[in-house]
């Protein structure tokens, strides 16, 4: 132990003796320990530390996943409808509790005039379960969301602050929100913030009882519910998931045939985690790699560091210390600096963090929240000592190994002239190479990323999602409930009858809202624009033959619309028209087609004038239709790749006309509103005529809200790639600088024998060529090996892009030239006669 601290306290005094190289160490350590110590925070965040809310909770309900063709990632949470959530609470006994929530919004006409604010509807049960008290006033009770009841809302912290100036004697006080009044009855903490910290309002959900006869639970009654329990102690979520299967499983025949749904009990940290987790993996696996290059680049400055100290150390040990004693006295002092750098490191990290929070997707739980706490201070501290060993074990064996009789007679390392020591100028070296392969594979991997991003962004939708607000509605009555029953006629037809008489109910609002002031355009369509339809039909060109091979089957992506859906979108007309109010229930049958579709049904041959036939189908007889128009594609960078192309071959079918197919009618609820606001008439107008058709959110926000993420990692893995190019080319200055002073008697002879400057200079280049050539080699090989890891990250961008590939080394190669470049000038001005001198 004496000697322990004997260590220390010489490590210290080699560390203040040194303040420029000190400096430059810590500041790289920080940089490496900071960055790691950040990502772990979030990590940290997400995956580790406990919710204070949902430590032991789970999510309840049916995971679903599109078959086909339709290629769309299963939602966050599995989901339940109103009757199955009713089913849960009358029959399931592995809860103890259980809730349900949806998300939604409301527009709030308050002093600063119209505030869209995001809301979520719970049930009663939803804050006992999360145990959440208020900040002020009260919860929920059973007679809040009871039919009929008073209206009545909870305010969040911030909402509080920024809107009521935190008055206490907000309670009690009328807001009106979506032109209806609605009563204050509690604020929220501030550190409470499920299911997202964006939510700023939360309202009583009304679940009728749950009634058997009549309904088969097929479709949601009303839009679908987010369900959360707590598990009884005795109970595991395996159990729990066979129990909710048992209460609500529905034969596979009585589902639609495009959708697979399977119910499942799952851990809420788990759903949480899941679409961040493989990201948050390459994050922590890119800010390792930055962390290698820091171990590597203050390994090198120690090897250049121990070169000079040679004949202090030989001292050393010419009065006895053995080469253990010596190795353990410069593993001290890299632990020392390892600690120092971790110091400061946790300052960058925290740095990191507090400028990350306005980047991070804050619709998940607890990864906004994420700080330096002491499990991340624990994990610095242990990074800090672990990274001091990492990289000062190289130089204290080599350190070690001093030649006590050549290093006394040559008096100093810069008068041994040559290459010196052999042995350490190869390790510097190796580390030089090793740098610039790592710096390679990460550059490569954050330009993937990047290029995938700017992809993501300026991704052609075929239409202008600017200005245009969604609208959602649902069919209220009894005899459209349940699911399409296709070997029950008689009840499909009732079904259908009515799925047709609400389309024409919305219709007329459609037409209604158009007159209203402050309105561009209006339409109604049976899915929102950036989703496929999930409906691909078997369509025939009329006068040919059906193909004898299925695969060769044309097939078609039906989207039912109003007339004023091209111009809601402002879809490009590519060849005779879109529909209009002619075009109505008796006249003659058309539809409008995607380029796509009709490239591949027509050829080259134009299209309008063309005729399609619909094969029958349940309820229905086949239908033929002509082609009246052809528009530009619309597609959505959410859809996957390998399905985008068959989801942009759209069939437009008149809302009104013969040919709305089943699933089209069953889902025409969708509203469309193009406007520069969300005017209060519309509001007010919905709330009077039309209560079941709710306001969502633009199309511009759901766009946003995906493009989060992958802005977000795309940018920290920018951020580390520079960080991991400039330690890369300042450790080729470092080996080459060194070099150089090593090399200045040689250089020296070599000019006064007639050497010209520019010799010199690719003298030192190529020596740094050589470096850099190495490390390109061996980072293109690693980067062909390991971007296949961030493939499922990628968005039109394949793992092995020649041009990212090709942009990146030729960067990173200039930028290590350039650090070649600056000790080979140093060296062209050594002055012979000096440098001889010097011997």
């Amino acid at each position: 132990m004496d000697e322990l601290l004997c260590d220390m306290r010489d490590a210290v005094r080699q560390i203040r003796a040194r303040p420029a190289f000190t400096a430059a160490v810590l500041a790289i350590l920080a940089v490496g320990i900071g960055a790691n110590t950040a990502t772990f925070s979030l990590v940290n965040g997400l995956m580790l530390r406990p919710l204070s809310y949902a430590d032991a909770l789970v999510a309840v309900g049916r995971g679903t996943t599109a078959g086909g063709a339709a290629g769309v990632p299963r939602p966050l949470f599995p989901t339940v409808t109103k009757d199955e959530l009713r089913q849960l609470q009358d029959g399931a006994r592995s809860f103890e509790q259980l809730a349900a929530y949806e998300n939604g919004s409301f527009v709030w006409d308050g002093p600063n005039g119209l505030v869209q604010l995001l809301s979520t509807a719970v049930t009663p049960s939803f804050f006992p379960l999360l145990r959440t008290t208020p900040w002020l006033g009260r919860i929920f009770t059973e007679a809040d969301a009871a039919e009929g009841a008073e209206r009545v809302v909870l305010l969040s912290h911030g909402v509080w602050t920024r809107h009521f100036g935190s008055d206490p004697d907000v309670i009690g006080a009328s807001v009106e929100l979506n032109l209806e009044p609605y009563t204050v009855i509690g604020v929220l903490p501030d550190a409470f913030a499920y299911p997202s910290r964006e939510v700023e309002l939360w309202v009583p959900l009304h679940v009728p009882p749950y009634e058997a006869s009549g309904d088969d639970g097929v479709l949601a009654t009303g839009m679908p519910l987010i369900a959360i329990a707590r598990l009884r102690p005795e109970v595991s979520p395996e159990q729990a998931a066979t129990e909710a299967r048992t209460l609500l499983e529905r034969p596979e025949a009585d589902q639609p045939r495009e959708v697979v749904s399977e119910v499942s009990v799952s851990p809420v940290r788990e759903e949480l985690a899941r679409p961040f987790r493989a990201s948050l993996q390459m994050l922590g696996a890119a800010t390792g790699m930055v962390l290698l290059v820091t171990c590597a680049n203050v390994a090198g400055l120690l090897l250049v560091r121990g070169v000079v100290r040679q004949p202090e150390l030989a001292i050393r040990g010419a009065l006895g210390a053995g080469r253990g004693r010596i190795a353990r006295q410069l593993l001290a002092e890299s632990v020392m600096l390892g600690v120092a750098g971790g110091a400061l490191g946790v300052a960058v990290a925290a740095g990191i963090v507090r400028a990350a929070a306005g980047l991070v997707p804050d619709y998940v739980p607890g990864l906004a929240g994420a700080g330096l706490d002491g499990t991340v201070l624990v994990f610095a501290a242990a990074l800090a000592v672990g990274t001091g060993v990492v990289f000062g074990t190289a130089p204290a064996l080599a350190g070690s190994r001093v030649d006590l009789v050549r290093t006394l007679n040559e008096g100093s390392a810069v008068a041994a002239g040559g290459f010196g020591r052999l042995r350490m100028n190869r390790t510097q070296a190796a580390l030089a190479v090793a740098q610039v392969a790592v710096a390679l594979s990460l550059l490569i991997g954050a330009g993937l990323l990047l290029r995938s991003f700017m992809a993501f962004v300026t991704f052609d939708h075929g239409y202008d999602p600017a200005s245009i607000q969604m609208f959602m509605g649902w069919n209220t009555d009894p005899r459209s409930q349940g699911g399409p029953v296709l070997d029950d006629p008689d009840r499909f037809a009732e079904k259908y009858a009515a799925a047709r008489r609400y389309a024409v109910t919305l219709l007329t609002a459609v037409e209604r809202i158009e007159h209203l002031p402050g309105i561009d355009a209006v339409a109604l369509a049976n899915v929102f624009p950036f989703l496929p339809s999930g409906q691909m039909e078997p369509i025939r060109v009329a006068g040919r033959p059906p193909p004898v091979d299925p695969r060769q089957q044309l097939l078609g992506s039906i989207r039912t619309v109003s007339p004023g859906y091209a111009d809601v979108l402002q879809l490009r007309v590519r060849a005779g028209r879109f529909f209009t109010d002619r075009d109505a229930a008796g006249s003659q049958r058309i539809v409008v087609v995607s380029e796509s579709f009709a490239q591949r049904a027509f050829g080259d041959a134009p299209a309008v004038g063309q005729r399609l036939v619909r094969p029958a189908v349940a309820g229905d007889g086949a239908e033929e239709w002509e082609v009246i128009g052809v528009v530009d594609d619309i597609s959505s960078p959410m859809i996957p790749a390998q399905y985008r192309g068959a989801h942009a071959e759209n069939i437009y079918v008149p809302v009104l006309q013969p040919g709305m197919t089943q699933h089209s009618a069953f889902s025409t609820n969708v509203i469309l509103v193009r406007s520069d606001r969300t005017p209060l008439t519309v509001l007010a107008f919905l709330r009077e005529e039309y209560p079941q058709i709710r306001p969502t959110a633009t199309i511009e926000q759901w766009l946003a809200s995906q493009v989060a993420q992958p802005r977000f990692f795309a940018m920290c893995a920018g951020i580390f790639g520079a960080v991991a190019l400039l330690l890369a080319a300042f450790g080729l200055y470092g080996v080459l600088s060194h070099t150089v002073a090593q090399r200045r008697r040689e250089i020296g002879i070599r000019m006064a024998l007639g050497a010209g400057r520019r010799s010199v200079v690719g003298l030192i280049v190529r020596q740094g060529g050589a470096l850099v050539a190495g490390g390109v080699i061996l980072g293109l090989l690693v980067a062909f090996a390991t971007t296949r890891v961030v493939e499922h990250l990628l968005f039109d961008i394949t793992p092995a892009d020649p041009l990212t590939f090709g942009a990146v080394t030729a960067m990173l190669v200039a930028f290590a030239l350039l650090a070649c470049w600056l000790p080979a000038r140093r060296a062209a001005r050594i002055n012979p006669m000096d440098a001889i001198r010097e011997a």
